[in-house]
């Protein structure tokens, strides 16, 4: 009887899987999008959630047990300086996976993407971290973005861009 079995085997040696798993990781982080089975997204997820949690550590033992899983030291330094403080409000559930329609060619695989949430060019908006949700409530939108070193629409663009969007505004009423 089989017992306490945490993860899929994948038709691997362990030593074999965690190589490809090293390998998934450091190319999400590289890429923030990757297309894979949905066996191996599943397992890469899990891996991935904890080296976005140790990157919100930002101290030198997280890094140290994240350079042990990920290769390369620009990846390194990519999930500590962009992906840690992107996540900082968020608790969890810094990936998604999405089934892909069509299965793989060769052997009919059921594909998938998985990749990360709250990045520029994602395919689906991931709904806000509950914290910030909460700031909004409590004190308005202004103000929870200023709070968090978010700055204005108004500083963010141009007066020229500015027009320009009122006037498409105004000529789709």
């Amino acid at each position: 009887m089989k017992k306490r079995i945490a993860f899929r085997k994948l038709n691997r040696t362990p030593a074999h899987k965690w190589s490809m798993l090293r390998n998934m990781v450091s190319s999400l982080i590289e890429h923030e999008r990757i297309v894979t089975t949905v066996a191996k997204a599943k397992e890469v997820r899990h891996l991935a959630d904890r080296m976005v949690t140790l990157a919100k550590a930002q101290d030198l033992h997280s890094r140290r047990q994240a350079a042990k899983v990920v290769r390369g030291d620009w990846t390194v330094s990519k999930l500590f300086d962009v992906l840690g403080p992107r996540y900082q409000l968020r608790e969890g559930g810094y990936t998604r996976i999405m089934k892909l329609s069509k299965n793989r060619a060769g052997d009919n695989a059921p594909m998938a993407v998985i990749e990360y949430v709250d990045r520029p060019g994602e395919i689906r908006a991931a709904r806000p971290p509950s914290k910030l949700q909460e700031q909004i409530r409590m004190k308005g939108i202004e103000q929870a973005m200023k709070e968090m070193g978010i700055a204005p629409p108004e500083e963010l663009v141009s007066e020229e861009e500015l027009g320009n969007i009122k006037q498409e505004l105004e000529a789709s009423k």
